[in-house]
């Protein structure tokens, strides 16, 4: 299916191999031996900016084989033959002699080629009807988490703008309370010194009364 796949995207995209054979040196030097199409490159989108990594493409050969072999009908079909031409490939590098001679070992077992396309077709019609359930997917899974995010967006845009307008109310009271305390530190002031300056003039008052009325009294006690 590797083989499979990464020739399919070939059709379209092109391969960075750059990581993949550091990946690969990488596993050499640390001793590893597994097998398989284990890529840490990517493809890159001919004219675009989309790209399938390697782990992306190892879980889509999985996949795309899980789908298909789940929609696999008995006896040889397009199913087996694509998977006999990725045997081949090895021993019979031409891939016109390699058609020819899968499809020969593959009509032995029952294979026509009319079977052979109409299964193919059949492949065809699984993986867009696949696609379009995806999609579905995808788009109602996209609805959900954008109609998510723009109700918490939309109550925290409201929450700044009721917190902003308490802000400002609160700003607006704490001016007032601000010049209602310093017309009160004025009024405090202005109001000491008009109970000081009664005091003092009543203490005045207070002295010159007691004075005269003593000055009174010795006057009345010498003069009769």
């Amino acid at each position: 299916m590797a083989a499979f796949l990464k020739k399919a995207l070939g059709l379209f995209v092109e391969f960075d191999e750059s990581n993949n054979e550091e990946s690969q040196n990488n596993n050499t030097n640390s001793g590893s031996t597994g097998g398989g199409f284990k890529s840490s490159g990517s493809f890159h989108q001919t004219g675009g900016v989309a790209t399938i990594g390697g782990d992306e493409l190892e879980k889509f050969e999985k996949y795309f084989e899980q789908l298909f072999e789940k929609a696999n009908m008995p006896g040889p079909d397009y199913f087996e033959f694509w998977k006999m031409m990725e045997t081949l490939e090895a021993h019979i590098p031409d891939e016109r002699a390699r058609i020819t001679a899968t499809f020969a070992a593959l009509s032995v077992q029952g294979l026509n080629k009319q079977t052979l396309i109409d299964t193919a077709n059949k492949y065809m019609t699984i993986i867009q009807t696949d696609k379009q359930q995806f999609e579905k997917a995808l788009n109602d899974k996209i609805n959900l988490e954008v109609k998510q995010r723009q109700q918490k967006l939309n109550d925290t845009e409201a929450l700044i703008t009721s917190h902003s307008q308490t802000i400002q109310k609160l700003t607006n009271e704490i001016a007032e309370a601000q010049a209602l305390i310093a017309k009160l530190k004025t009024e405090v002031i202005e109001e000491e010194n008009k109970v000081r300056r009664n005091s003092n003039g009543y203490n005045i008052a207070c002295d010159a009364m007691l004075k005269k009325i003593s000055t009174d009294v010795t006057k009345i006690q010498t003069t009769l």
